[in-house]
């Protein structure tokens, strides 16, 4: 008898999980002010997605947002699987920022695509996220780094984000992870491609993989 395969089939249709950079490129020295810059405004809220440490400061917010913080930090879905926004919705930067490099980016970025959730990421040493797969194509920005620090998309193959200002795309509709083994916090600036949302694939409607 033939054992069942375990292999899961491409559920999202996604290709190829990275391409390269994109054309954008912007100054890593601005990026990093302007890092700085949100940490004396702001501090980056600890949450957890599934028993997974979660650090982030969330840029853009919704119209009707009554925190503008922390609506960013909402799971796109609920654990029985319904979509609970989509991520076009987060067209406003939030005020607090206005003033930072972090304008320009949003306004950069915005007319080469439609971006929605807007993040600083903080991976510190030591993090291993799980196999989950997101809704859209995530747009990322690497602002610090550790030349230890990896996505590994279905392939296996793992990728570093050099903080080297180019804005560098990756299909994360399929399943991916990303971990931080080195000794200093992995910052990235990440986006949701808005229009690469995809509405329905049951990878999502898995409890714990969705982010």
């Amino acid at each position: 008898m033939t054992p069942p395969s375990t292999n899961r089939p491409d559920e999202t249709g996604a290709e190829q999980f990275y391409t390269g950079p994109t054309d954008a490129v912007f100054d890593v020295a601005l990026l990093r002010q302007a890092y700085d810059e949100v940490l004396t405004l702001v501090e980056p809220m600890n949450t957890e997605r599934h028993g997974e440490p979660l650090r982030c400061v969330s840029l853009t917010y919704r119209r009707d947002a009554e925190d503008l913080l922390a609506d960013g930090l909402v799971s796109q879905f609920a654990p029985d699987g319904r979509m609970r926004y989509h991520e076009r919705e987060f067209s406003r930067l939030n005020p607090m920022f206005s003033d930072t490099y972090f304008a320009v980016v949003h306004r950069s970025v915005s007319a080469l695509m439609p971006i929605g959730r807007m993040r600083l990421i903080i991976l510190a040493p030591g993090t291993v996220y799980r196999m989950h797969a997101d809704a859209t194509k995530r747009a990322h920005l690497a602002i610090h780094t550790d030349p230890d620090a990896y996505l590994v998309g279905p392939d296996g193959r793992g990728h570093h984000v050099p903080a080297d200002g180019r804005l560098r795309v990756f299909d994360t509709r399929s399943r991916h992870t990303a971990f931080n083994a080195g000794t200093a916090d992995r910052v990235h600036l990440l986006m949701s491609v808005a229009d690469t949302e995809r509405l329905h694939h049951t990878v999502l409607l898995t409890p714990g993989s969705q982010r």
